[in-house]
């Protein structure tokens, strides 16, 4: 639904085909847009010279080959490289490539190799035993190996919690909550017998709370924080002889879906004061940007993604409209717009904008944006098929390039470090040299 968070991807979008000036708006006034003006001018003159080619590539250093076999997985969560393989899970020093500690880890892969939320050096995941299908969460600390918690449950991260939602049956309104403390495993809260939807979009806006609702099929509506499960509203929603069929945050919204003689129904409210929200009115969401607010609005009719708007906080003017389906993803450099399209590398980037004028910097067709939560700005790569790629790091300090040996299909990266799996069975692991004027 729009307004909904999207995790984990990115896109291209052709200059041009889905780029329009809106409206141009005031210029900023004062000393702040004098300086950042030039600014801007010289970066966009650095980082064209440097994505078309003139700057050159930084040296990659191989730091360990390590066997990997077509089931096996892995990814970088912090500065450790974590590989998981043969009923194995191994952690390795992107340092110097060392493998620091290696445990056993039984069972196929139930899920992916997940960071912890705000909860440095925890990973979490989950395994699938081969003879008996049970599954099992385990937390592991990254860099000592030691299995933290488990538990017989599907278990999500967000902040410093990891979150179970489940049911017995197919009633909806039946579903359980159990929320652990993500590094001791240690039961904060739980509810049975609601219908619960988490607000994503409050959680990415900020941490201070983490809201969750749940219905009862009695109407009443509760309002919790995610971590200690404290009551923050109650309200009741007469639902006659309805049942409480779907749940559901969506930007500013809270969306009901209910059933009667085999009829559904939806409602909508505003989070800010359960006032009913007419059916006829557009969805709205909205992303915090920095100065500007990334925004969408669809109307209940239409099905296809609506435009995104970039939009000025303090004037409301509309600076920037990028196609449906495209988001806004901020990085140290600005504002790196991604289209909707997808691939094997992510989806082509469509403009890094001035996070302070929402100016384009330049034009970065036919990069990929590769989200990635090991690196803590945004990578693009480039190159597609089985020859070898490019990937640019945008980083506070500018622009680091480097050519890769190897496709970038299946890579991963940390801030200076990629780890790749070569056809021979191999994982390869390339720190990135350090150039003048880097920090030791």
């Amino acid at each position: 639904m729009n307004g909904e968070p999207t995790f984990g991807t990115t896109a291209v979008i052709d200059l041009g085909a889905g780029w329009q000036d809106h409206q141009t708006g005031p210029a900023r006034p004062g000393l702040r847009a004098a300086v950042l003006r030039p600014l801007a001018a010289v970066a966009a003159v650095i980082l064209m010279l440097a994505l078309g080619g003139g700057a050159p590539a930084r040296r990659l250093d191989e730091l360990a080959a390590i066997s990997l076999s077509p089931q096996g997985d892995f990814q970088i969560i912090g500065d450790m490289l974590l590989v998981r393989d043969v009923d194995r899970l191994a952690g390795y020093s992107l340092d110097d490539g060392t493998q620091r500690w290696k445990i056993k880890l039984p069972g196929t892969a139930g899920s992916g190799l997940t960071p912890a939320g705000s909860a440095p050096g925890v990973m979490v995941t989950e395994m699938q035993e081969a003879t008996t299908n049970r599954r099992t969460t385990y937390a592991v600390d990254v860099g000592t190996g030691a299995v933290l918690w488990q538990d017989g449950l599907p278990m999500m991260t967000l902040a410093d919690v990891a979150v179970a939602i489940w049911s017995t049956d197919a009633d909806r309104t039946s579903m359980q909550i159990t929320v652990r403390d993500v590094r001791t495993g240690r039961q904060r809260w739980s509810v049975q017998n609601v219908l619960p939807a988490i607000d994503y979009p409050a959680l990415i806006r900020s941490e201070a709370e983490l809201p969750i609702w749940t219905l009862q099929s009695t109407g009443e509506l509760t309002v919790r924080d995610l971590r200690d499960g404290r009551v923050l509203r109650r309200h009741r929603i007469d639902l006659g002889r309805s049942v409480p069929a779907d749940l559901s945050v969506s930007g500013d919204e809270l969306i009901l879906e209910t059933a009667l003689d085999g009829v559904n129904t939806t409602a909508r409210y505003s989070t800010a004061d359960l006032a009913p929200i007419p059916l006829t009115a557009p969805y709205v969401g909205r992303t915090d940007c920095g100065a500007y607010w990334c925004t969408s609005s669809q109307s209940a009719e239409q099905t296809a993604p609506s435009p995104i708007d970039i939009v000025d906080k303090a004037t409301g003017v509309v600076h920037r409209r990028f196609a449906g389906g495209s988001f806004v993803v901020p990085t140290p450099l600005g504002l790196l717009v991604a289209g909707p399209e997808q691939d094997g590398s992510g989806p082509p980037a469509v403009a890094l904008l001035d996070a302070a004028t929402a100016r384009p910097l330049l034009d970065v067709t036919g990069w990929r944006v590769h989200l990635t939560f090991a690196a803590p700005g945004a990578v693009l790569v480039r190159g597609t098929g089985r020859g070898p790629g490019q990937v640019a790091w945008l980083t506070p300090g500018g622009l680091d390039l480097a050519q890769l040996p190897v496709p970038v299909e299946r890579c991963v990266f940390a801030a200076r470090a990629i780890a790749c799996p070569r056809p021979t069975g191999t994982l390869t692991v390339w720190h990135l040299a350090r150039g003048h004027g880097d920090a030791a």
